[in-house]
């Protein structure tokens, strides 16, 4: 696949996730509190289910973004494991430096 057709992908995720947040942290809450009526957490829930399946979370993958990989990315840096080692070489990150012993 792809690399930018991935990392667009997962950019329209994310402005989806950011979209819908405050309407699915409310149905969550209606859905998940006791006190209101069965009928009303039910509605609620299926208006969760209803909700567009990419303006979850969970859709979201964690990307470096220097090359948009997917994979072996460290979640402090936001980059992937081979640009880091990249950028530490070159002192390019503070405080980072290779070992020697």
């Amino acid at each position: 696949m792809n690399t930018s057709a991935s990392i667009t992908r997962d950019a329209a995720r994310r402005t989806k996730y950011h979209d819908n947040e405050l309407k699915r942290q409310a149905l969550l809450s209606v859905y998940h509190d006791l006190h209101v009526p069965a009928t009303t957490r039910q509605r609620a829930l299926e208006e969760l289910q209803n909700l567009d399946r990419n303006s979850s979370l969970t859709r979201i993958n964690r990307r470096c973004v220097v090359t948009g990989r997917s994979h072996g990315v460290l979640r402090r840096y936001k980059i992937s494991r081979l640009v880091f080692r990249r950028e530490a070489l070159q002192g390019h990150i503070p405080g980072v430096f290779k070992a020697s012993w």
